[in-house]
């Protein structure tokens, strides 16, 4: 069965947002198991606080996120998890890729829709 009213959805978003609480870059793309997680570079690469802004017919976004992504990274994927390290991956999903030659950011928007 579909999901048909925008007040449902809203309530499965904040569920989402209510467990997605860090941002984290792969290096392999992410599905129903953890991409390959960025590490390494200074400023050093580490996991980012999301912070969830309310949710409208099932939408809700995050605060734009900015990572340090280390030299020689291509970047390929973006994926949720309940700690800052270790913990667990909850979701996850393909961007598009962008490659590094030298060391930099990847800044992201991260938006969940329930459909």
């Amino acid at each position: 069965m579909a999901i048909q009213t925008g007040t449902m959805k809203s309530i499965l978003s904040d569920a989402y947002k209510g467990s997605a609480l860090y941002g984290a870059l792969t290096t392999t793309a992410p599905g129903s198991s953890s991409g390959t997680e960025v590490s390494g570079g200074s400023p050093a690469y580490a996991r980012k606080s999301l912070t969830w802004g309310s949710s409208s017919s099932g939408v809700v976004s995050a605060t734009a996120v900015v990572f340090d992504v280390p030299t020689g990274t291509t970047v390929v994927g973006f994926q949720v998890h309940s700690a800052v390290t270790a913990g667990t991956y909850y979701d996850g999903v393909g961007i598009t890729s962008q490659t590094f030659a030298s060391q930099g950011t990847y800044t992201i928007t991260p938006t969940y829709t329930q459909s």
